[in-house]
């Protein structure tokens, strides 16, 4: 196969394969933009993505192979459709690559769930020369399927395809990365698509809202690592606040919307959560965000990621109620001055942030204007490209095991 060397200089590769499984949600979206930013700095980008991926090739500047089922439903059926799907996506990656005669390859995200199934042609890629890096949205990898012991010895087979990886902040202390994979920090660029679709319809009076209202925004995938019952929770001490959750659960095993709509009901809150589930379609998501007059990432402790609805409410200037562990999301919020970032898993926390935001006047539109300024997708190319150096100045036999991940 073809070596790094097949590029126009250090850190500017002329071909990169890239690997996104993800339809729904804020990934597909990160593939894409960056994407567009390497076609626009003349690198020849390969995807290899869904036949549902929800950017089509004609209004795109990136050649993509849409091979990857999309499984959608739910029930036993429908899990093991998922999981050979997964099993196949992989193996077609492999064999898409050695096809391609791809050296370079940028995986969405660290995902390493059943790897032991799936992991082996491309250790043997891995071995014949490609380079695999993969994008560390969520480095701590807290979410685990089956015993602790056969997830450790997935990640294991997974970390051992990587070189190196995007990060878009600090390594957790928490996290278990091995010191022959090269982390490069780069930001989370705006998802911009989503600005240029007006309003499609008044969310309030759709919703029966007053314009009174002070209006909190849940939105995205529904699961219980959003705390979203703390929300619900929270509003019997903040009058004044409408809660508006909108999204699709995210799996069988998370909460769904009718428990979300007991709790409201205990708590004596129902008149004031409205509660939407599914998918909110791309041209609608701009009347959501302009309705809002914040949005609540209120994120459990082990959540110590970045938050692709950060993403979107920068594009209306919508502050954030928000909380995490230590993290990416901690660390741009408080820094950025973009909302009031409250103690994770604690329901008093998120009243006394509810009534700070309701109290303020504070117009973040330059906050904002910051932050997007210093997120660009460019910016985002650029530490991808110093990644690439950093990884083609590693020896090419690596000692395993001998340290903390590089920085």
């Amino acid at each position: 196969m073809p070596g790094a060397a097949d590029s126009g200089g250090a850190g500017s590769p002329r071909r990169l394969f890239l690997y996104v499984a993800s339809v729904e949600g804020g990934i597909g979206h990160y593939a894409h933009y960056q994407a567009e930013e390497l076609a626009r700095e003349g690198v020849d980008v390969t995807m290899l993505c869904s036949k549902a991926y929800p950017w089509p090739q004609h209004a795109v500047s990136y050649r993509q192979l849409r091979k990857l089922p999309h499984i959608v439903g739910r029930g036993p059926v429908a899990r093991m459709r998922r999981f050979l799907a997964v099993l196949g996506n992989h193996w077609r990656l492999a064999w898409h690559v050695a096809r391609e005669r791809a050296d370079l390859v940028l995986l969405e995200a660290n995902t390493e769930y059943m790897a032991f199934f799936w992991i082996w042609p491309l250790l043997l890629l891995r071995g014949l020369g490609v380079t695999f890096l993969a994008v560390f949205h969520d480095p701590h990898r807290q979410v685990r399927y089956g015993l602790p012991w056969l997830h450790r010895l997935e990640l294991w087979l997974f970390y051992r395809i990587l070189s190196g990886g995007l990060i878009h902040g600090a390594l957790p202390a928490e996290a278990w990365v091995p010191g022959w994979i090269v982390l490069e920090e780069v930001p989370h660029g705006p998802f911009l698509h989503q600005r240029e679709v007006p309003a499609a319809f008044d969310l309030r009076a759709r919703l029966g809202i007053a314009a009174d209202r002070f209006v909190l925004l849940s939105f995205g995938l529904i699961a219980d690592y959003k705390n979203i019952g703390l929300l619900i929770e929270a509003l019997a001490d903040a009058p004044q606040v409408d809660l508006v959750i909108a999204g699709k659960v995210k799996s069988a095993r998370e909460r769904g919307m009718e428990h979300y709509r007991e709790l409201a009901r205990r708590h004596g809150v129902a008149g004031r959560v409205h509660l939407v589930e599914g998918f909110v379609p791309e041209g609608e998501v701009s009347a959501w965000f302009t309705a809002a007059d914040a949005v609540a990432l209120t994120y459990d402790r082990t959540f110590v990621s970045q938050s692709g609805v950060l993403q979107l409410a920068a594009l209306w200037s919508r502050p954030v109620l928000a909380s995490s562990g230590v993290g990416p999301l901690k660390d741009t919020v408080e820094h950025y001055g973009l909302g009031v970032f409250v103690e994770p898993d604690s329901c008093s926390a998120v009243v006394a942030g509810l009534h700070a935001l309701c109290a303020r006047s504070t117009d973040y539109s330059a906050k904002f204007m910051e932050y997007n300024r210093n997120t660009s997708w460019a910016a985002n190319v650029s530490g991808l490209r110093r990644l690439i150096v950093r990884c083609a100045s590693r020896p090419a036999v690596r000692q395993y095991w001998t340290g903390s991940a590089q920085r």
